[in-house]
């Protein structure tokens, strides 16, 4: 019996209509969409079209974030954390062992939009052993390995990013960067790898000092350098730009968290790790400034370390920040002896609004550093 005798005539008419399909499916989650690629080959087909996929991904620009991948050293294999509640929604990296029998450990060096960027090294690596390195995508569970550049030195490699962004391109660019090995040139070496053309590029530019806690957003790679101005390197135009500096900025231990969420940057500091207020900056990468979003305060933070049995000044470090429906409303997720928990932030606004009080949830993972 042919399938499309037992569909309705609105059903049919959908089906048979491309257009009006790719409208609806338009609609779905990305993990939905992906699981559809298995309905048929004509699905399959409409649904890897690249323009299908920038068209999705300008629909959802700033998709939910449903989980974590948590490591500690390579001795133990990073473990998945569900932001969600559910922890069977959240792939494994089970996929990339052994993969190109390099018999090396592997490290998560970047993530951007979905993609991993993996680092194969020797398990005691010296100053002079090769690397090698993949992008995966843990949802789809595939990856692809990538080649080192001609005339590339490991020992000259300053830093690694990996540079995504679906709703502009379904393609991605890794990013090395390093001294040039000319000691007498006053530029950065920068290799730029894409995946469209499975091919490396090779430009100079002028150099910053230090790569610290560099973060991919809109289209630039920014990081921190060693006297804390925020340098950028836009991918696309293959420029560097330096921002501002922050307001009031503190010195870089003092620094908790640089990182970008729903298409933002944010810088997060705080005088002490035992310190329960936060200040989080918000750049705005359009004009080229920074907005004070105000002081946190972590106060539910004592409560919650009490429920875990430990004191309040036990270490923690931020993993990242969701964003919520509103402009205002956003969330930390920390990891502190073990567990990850998240906590809706009370961020007090201008105008001598009163302070918010956010319920807390606490995700638990059974994890030891």
């Amino acid at each position: 019996m042919n399938a499309t005798s037992d569909l309705s005539p609105a059903a049919e008419v959908i089906a048979n209509n491309l257009d009006l399909l790719a409208q609806i499916l338009l609609c779905l989650p990305a993990k939905t969409i992906i699981r559809f690629k298995f309905v048929s080959k004509h699905w399959l087909s409409l649904l890897s079209d690249s323009q299908f996929a920038a068209k999705h991904s300008i629909r959802n620009p700033n998709p939910s974030i449903s989980g974590l991948f948590l490591y500690w050293n390579y001795k133990v294999d990073p473990k998945s954390v569900s932001l969600n509640g559910d922890p069977n929604r959240v792939p494994t990296l089970d996929f990339i062992k052994g993969v190109g029998n390099f018999r090396l450990r592997a490290e998560i060096i970047d993530s951007c939009n979905g993609l991993l960027l993996c680092e194969y090294s020797r398990r005691y690596p010296n100053f002079y052993s090769p690397c090698h390195y993949l992008v995966c995508n843990p949802t789809t569970q595939t990856y692809t390995l990538i080649p080192q550049p001609a005339e590339f030195t490991p020992r000259a490699l300053l830093r690694v990013f990996l540079a995504f962004d679906p709703s502009k391109s379904p393609h991605y660019k890794v990013v090395f960067m390093g001294p040039d090995p000319d000691l007498y040139s006053p530029y950065l070496k920068i290799y730029i790898y894409c995946s469209e053309s499975a091919s490396w590029r090779q430009i100079h530019a002028r150099p910053g000092t230090g790569f610290k806690l560099g973060v991919f957003c809109g289209g630039v790679i920014y990081w921190l350098s060693d006297d804390n101005v925020v340098l950028g390197f836009d991918v696309d135009l293959e420029k560097m730009i330096e921002m501002p500096k922050p307001p009031g900025i503190l010195s870089l231990d003092k620094i908790v968290y640089f990182g970008a969420c729903g298409g933002s940057l944010f810088l997060i500091q705080t005088h002490e790790l035992i310190d329960k207020g936060f200040r989080i900056l918000e750049v705005d990468t359009e004009y080229c400034r920074w907005i004070v979003k105000g002081p946190a305060d972590l106060g539910p933070l004592q409560c919650v370390y009490s429920q875990l049995g430990y004191k309040y000044g036990d270490r923690y470090s931020v993993l990242c920040v969701l964003k919520g429906e509103k402009e205002e409303d956003f969330a930390l997720v920390f990891s502190v002896a073990g567990k990850v928990l998240g906590l809706h932030v009370a961020v007090k606004k201008c105008g001598g609004e009163e302070w918010k009080n956010w319920p807390l949830r606490l995700f638990q993972l059974d994890w030891n550093y």
